[in-house]
């Protein structure tokens, strides 16, 4: 917490001559500075210091600061019946005149402090766990408490009422590999929360090793359709990490859908570029190149529309190309780059939206290929002044040594020179 007092005006009381007073009037009486060095004086003291610290904790009288500096202390000494006090100190309810902002601080702190102790605070966070009032926070703390003894208290929570209860459980749970929590895992992802869902299938999408038995990505795959947006995006991503031939399919059906919002779309291309890495690079690359294509700013929603195009707003089609196009510029492997460069040359040549042509300049550069530099040089005259920015960084890149070079005999070819360039080069 500590107040916004700081410390003293003279930074503090020297050790020194804390030495030569009661280290604990320091403690509880002093400012920052004084309480800071006055603990450190007390800890000297050992398991001594225990019994006066524990009474500090329970001071009505004591500010919030001081008893923020007493649960550092004896946050030193995992006893049981520190742990206890500690764990005591987790209460929404304001206490010895504490303000909300106060309580809330104290509480997490108290979480914090409980935690670093690890095993030794799973019991008397687990008793916390009885008292309604406390329940949530309990679940908070025991959340933070990442060994393997918190599986069954925390298992034993996943259904309880309360979903931000479920939340810690299954967020907890989701960072062990124990055969106890699998099936808690895949109950979650039905779970009435979003939340509680989302931090299940976050989960599952690291636990390749349960795909053979499990059938994750069949068990995952309708979530892309689920009623929450986050949901679905972690989904996604969620399949990728798991990387299995046949949910190519169903990222397909979703990205291709004239329905799926953007940022779900952008969320299956990240995914897909994990196939990328994989065996199925091809059955990806084939299904990124054709989304590639079928979004075209130009379209607008009507009926107009040809079949093979996806009617979106400019600015959400625009954004869903430059996620391919980054994708496709890390293909940087030399039994593709050749047909991946063909192909965004194609595409930035035919497309009006400067944000997607700065995309792909940027992306053929990464892919480094010979005929680039060639193909790139009419747009030195385009337009917007970005795009020729972009290209004489991409060209610059393709050819170092040369790049200047070749630009200025293109340009001397040209009936207007755009002596512009030369300017910016």
């Amino acid at each position: 917490m500590p107040s916004s007092t700081g410390r003293s005006a003279k930074g503090g009381v020297d050790a020194s001559d804390l030495r030569r007073t009661d280290p604990w009037q320091g403690f509880r009486t002093g400012d920052f500075g004084q309480k800071w060095n006055s603990s450190k004086l007390i800890l000297k003291q050992g398991k001594d210091a225990i019994a006066p610290l524990l009474t500090l904790l329970s001071d009505p009288t004591a500010d919030a600061e001081t008893h923020w500096f007493t649960i550092r202390a004896l946050g030193s000494f995992p006893e049981p019946e520190v742990i206890t006090a500690i764990a005591a100190q987790i209460d929404d309810n304001p206490r010895y005149h504490r303000t909300s902002e106060q309580t809330a601080e104290i509480s997490a702190f108290a979480i914090e402090t409980l935690a670093a102790m690890g095993p030794l605070a799973i019991d008397a966070l687990s008793q916390l766990l009885q008292n309604p009032q406390q329940r949530l926070l309990a679940a908070k703390a025991l959340n933070q408490v990442r060994t393997t003894g918190v599986i069954p208290v925390l298992a034993g929570v996943a259904n309880d009422p309360d979903a931000r209860v479920r939340y810690y459980a299954i967020d907890a749970l989701g960072s062990f590999h124990n055969a106890a929590v699998t099936p808690v895992l895949l109950a979650a992802i039905g779970d009435p929360s979003a939340a509680v869902r989302k931090a299940a299938v976050m989960a599952l999408g690291r636990r390749s090793d349960l795909q053979a038995q499990h059938r994750l990505n069949r068990q995952l795959e309708p979530l892309l359709w689920d009623m929450d947006l986050g949901v679905s995006c972690q989904t996604a991503l969620a399949l990728g990490r798991l990387g299995h031939r046949d949910s190519l399919a169903a990222l397909q059906q979703v990205l291709l859908s004239a329905h799926t919002p953007m940022v779900l779309q952008v969320d299956i291309i990240r995914a897909l570029a994990w196939y990328c890495d994989r065996a199925d690079r091809d059955a990806a690359l084939t299904l990124l190149i054709k989304a590639l294509q079928q979004f075209d700013p130009t379209v607008t929603q009507t009926t107009a529309a040809p079949a093979n195009r996806i009617a979106r707003s400019s600015q959400d089609s625009s954004q869903v190309q430059i996620a391919i196009i980054r994708v496709l510029g890390d293909l940087q492997d030399g039994d593709i780059a050749p047909d991946v460069t063909t192909v965004l040359l194609d595409h930035i040549n035919n497309h009006p939206a400067v944000s997607v042509i700065q995309a792909g300049i940027m992306a053929l550069a990464k892919l480094g290929q010979p005929q680039t530099f060639e193909a790139l040089l009419p747009l030195l005259n385009h337009p917007v002044d970005a795009v020729t920015i972009h290209t004489i960084a991409a060209l610059k890149r393709l050819d170092p040594d040369q790049s200047l070079n070749r630009v200025t005999g293109y340009i001397s070819q040209l009936p207007q020179r755009p002596t512009a360039v030369l300017d910016l080069w």
